[in-house]
């Protein structure tokens, strides 16, 4: 007797994502997608049969939108080797893909924090050294992060301000969450550029924050990383205090920036 059919339907979490970046990188560079799927598939990578075909068509068309728009900005680009003094350490390494408008960025998913964090230091780097253009991330959903060019002086003063915060993550762990974004999203009002602090406010703010902590019945909340909750056992106002602290000193100026 064989084994029932206990192939899935759909794929989540990182191999949708592996999947995803193959097939938009490919897209980009004007690749045929038919080869590319036909290695996925015969890799094992694809649902079964015809629920294969159909999410490799879902996903097609959602990453040619992706890639249609990276493609209209995408231009030339050289590597830049970085050899920066800051906050009294050198950086070293080399900032990849700089063209002459500046960096431009993607990932085959919605962007989040993490993804506007990762370009805003490269763009510290980059304006640090020099560079005056802009630098653009573009995901899935019309998602985008852009940060227009600072002067070197005051690119250099913030990424001073993020190396000190790398220095204290290396000593005690920095309470950096979704759940404290969350929390700051709904308190900031990008027409004034600050953080809104009123009750009405705060209140809304909190209840992001909670459900991203918490989850509901279609997503699990973020306090169900085993590696938060070895830092926080149970949410307390202390707790709760401390992630929107966190967030306003190391994602604020992201969204002041954002344009």
């Amino acid at each position: 007797t064989g084994l029932p059919d206990a192939e899935p339907v759909s794929l989540q979490g990182l191999s949708r994502y592996q999947v995803n970046t193959q097939l938009l990188n490919s897209l980009i560079e004007g690749s045929e997608s038919e080869r590319l799927y036909a290695r996925q598939r015969a890799a094992g990578a694809l649902p079964y049969g015809a629920f294969g075909e159909l999410f490799w068509q879902e996903q097609e068309q959602e990453m040619s939108e992706l890639a249609g728009r990276v493609r209209e900005l995408r231009a030339a680009a050289e590597s830049w080797e970085i050899a920066l003094e800051v906050g009294g350490v050198t950086l070293n390494g080399w900032l990849p893909q700089v063209q002459d408008s500046g960096l431009l960025r993607w990932r085959p998913g919605i962007l989040n924090f993490n993804d506007g964090l990762t370009l805003w230091l490269e763009h510290l780097v980059y304006c640090s050294m020099g560079g005056t253009g802009s630098s653009r991330m573009l995901g899935r959903k019309e998602s985008e992060w852009h940060f227009p060019p600072l002067a070197p002086a005051a690119a250099k003063q913030q990424l001073a301000g993020y190396v000190d915060g790398y220095r204290q993550g290396m000593c005690a762990p920095l309470l950096l969450t979704a759940s404290g974004g969350a929390w700051l999203k709904a308190c900031f009002d990008e027409k004034a550029g600050a953080v809104l602090r009123d009750d009405a406010t705060l209140k809304k703010a909190r209840g992001k924050l909670l459900l991203s902590w918490q989850g509901n019945y279609q997503v699990d909340g973020e306090g169900t990383d085993p590696y938060l909750q070895r830092l926080l056992r149970t949410l307390d106002s202390n707790s709760e205090q401390e992630m929107a602290v966190q967030a306003e000193r190391w994602l604020l100026p992201l969204l002041v920036h954002n344009s």
